[in-house]
């Protein structure tokens, strides 16, 4: 239930001491964004050692076909596996095509579980995924009120109340030009309400979450800046009367925000150094108040040897702290190799120790990338 959430441990990826370096290097290099929105139907994923126990995996897939002139099917999966926030979403969209550059699009999202079903209207304008505008309007968990109707009322019975679903409206900006590139993508979620069917409602839960990304880059001769901003912010709050769920009444406000400007210079032809300076800052308010702050940086030198591969040599450097009074600092060296053939990418990088003397293994953490295009 969603309510297990709440008595989770707060930030789970402190686990993790090199986290923030992590997400440097999961997240798609700026030439391999514009390859893959070039094509309508494709494949890619970033996966990585998160710790001993945890895999980072982020794959996206999207599909599309012409049935007629004027109808069309597109299939999008996304599943994303991170410490605390797991997606994993089939949408099945037909579209009808009403111009070469305008379509209204309809979506269902599919899960093992109906009560987790979404459904959405959207509209489509751009002739490819390189230039255009996607809006969707969402309902999440539309169906969780019809799959529990033979369920006995009760406390277990827990359904939306008065209309109030977790609707979003989801956007997607995309914009691109000969030297330089513009991302944007922003939910809006509505506040919902969900209520026990029990005579005197035993437990009653409420809240919304709100999400804004965006990449952008611009070249200028042989430099080229950029800036990356992912910000999440999350309201939730509950009581239950049942003595199931601890410190309850609860409710709490998430605020996390990671954002990265980068910097390029090509020198000659066969040499690009990059430099990407990120900051974390994630505060959660609830019976206590958490903050985190991280700062790190990348250095990734690519060089071009010729023909289809491209090594990466690069160094991390990390500076956490917390008002928990935890703080450390963290150093790796970076060596990766990029292979492209055709319409295939694949990338991996040894994330190596970096503070020496090291420990008993010179090994860190390992991440690999895969993009095929159709």
């Amino acid at each position: 239930m969603i309510i297990m959430l709440f008595i989770i441990c707060y930030v789970p990826e402190d686990s993790n001491a090199h986290y923030l370096m992590d997400k440097q290097l999961a997240h798609y290099f700026p030439s391999w964004e514009v390859y893959f929105d070039s094509s309508n139907c494709g494949f890619r994923t970033s996966q990585g050692c998160l710790d001993l126990l945890n895999w980072y995996v982020d794959l996206e897939a999207r599909f599309e076909i012409r049935l007629s002139r004027l109808l069309g099917l597109r299939y999008k999966n996304h599943y994303l596996g991170d410490y605390n926030e797991h997606i994993s979403n089939h949408y099945f969209q037909p579209f009808f095509q009403f111009k070469e550059n305008s379509r209204l699009i309809f979506s269902i999202t599919t899960h093992y579980y109906k009560g987790e079903d979404e459904l959405g209207i959207g509209y489509f304008y751009g002739k490819n995924y390189l230039n255009c505008l996607e809006t969707f309007f969402t309902a999440e968990d539309f169906d969780r009120n019809f799959s529990l109707q033979n369920d006995p009322e009760g406390p277990n019975k827990v359904i939306y109340k008065n209309f109030k679903y977790p609707f979003k409206l989801k956007t997607t900006v995309n914009k691109n030009w000969q030297t330089g590139r513009l991302y944007m993508n922003f939910d809006i979620g509505m506040r919902y309400l969900l209520e026990s069917t029990d005579e005197i409602v035993s437990y009653r839960e409420q809240g919304f979450n709100r999400q804004f990304n965006l990449r952008f880059w611009q070249d200028v001769k042989n430099f080229r800046i950029g800036l990356i901003d992912n910000l999440k912010w999350c309201e939730k709050s509950f009581t239950d009367t049942t003595g199931t769920i601890m410190d309850s009444p609860f409710s709490e406000i998430i605020l996390e925000n990671i954002i990265e400007p980068m910097l390029a210079l090509k020198i000659g032809k066969k040499w690009i150094p990059t430099l990407y300076l990120t900051y974390n800052r994630k505060t959660e308010e609830d019976t206590t108040f958490y903050e985190r702050n991280v700062y790190a940086y990348l250095l990734d030198v690519e060089f071009y040897p010729g023909g289809n591969f491209v090594w990466h040599f690069g160094t991390q450097r990390q500076f956490y702290n917390n008002n928990k009074g935890r703080n450390f600092k963290e150093r790796r060296i970076n060596l990766g190799l990029e292979y492209r053939y055709k319409n295939v990418r694949f990338y991996l990088v040894e994330a190596m120790e970096g503070d020496f003397p090291t420990p008993k293994y010179l090994h860190n953490h390992t991440y690999v990338q895969l993009l095929l295009k159709l």
